[in-house]
């Protein structure tokens, strides 16, 4: 319990290996495994592994890792987005965030209110908007950037 508000404060981390309808208030870990399926959720968690299926909104307060099988149906947003190496993720509509660490490949247009990073391992096609970019050596980038404040 909140001893300012005398709500329930979840901690809990939840680990999904199986078909789940279920809504998601937590600021503990949401891991969907690559068998796990979470359909018609409303989900707000404090940070997500994606490897399986979910359908439904989405929002993360921490660190959102999106793997090669995720399938998303819906809308998401996070603090920070990780594509870990050898992992590829395509979104098809403006993806609006707070950073973004790429190892793996991602097509998406990005968003990004703080910094988006392009590891040696990432190959990234889209548009990026971000208040700044860091880009190591290796990393594959097609597509546009705009860095700096919006106006």
């Amino acid at each position: 319990m909140c001893k300012r508000c005398g709500s329930h404060v979840d901690l809990n981390d939840y680990r999904i290996a199986q078909t789940v309808s279920k809504n998601f208030r937590t600021h503990g870990l949401l891991v969907i495994e690559a068998k796990g399926y979470v359909l018609n959720a409303d989900a707000r968690v404090g940070a997500a592994v994606i490897k399986g299926r979910f359908i439904g909104k989405l929002v993360v307060e921490g660190a959102l890792e999106l793997h090669s099988s995720a399938k998303i149906e819906g809308a998401f947003t996070a603090a920070r987005l990780v594509i870990p190496p050898g992992q590829h993720f395509r979104w098809p509509v403006l993806l609006r965030l707070g950073a973004a660490d790429i190892g793996g490949e991602l097509a998406a247009d990005l968003h990004a209110t703080g910094t988006v990073r392009l590891k040696a391992t990432a190959r990234f096609f889209g548009a990026i908007q971000a208040a700044s970019l860091a880009v190591e050596s290796g990393a594959v980038f097609v597509g546009s950037a705009r860095v700096g404040a919006s106006p």
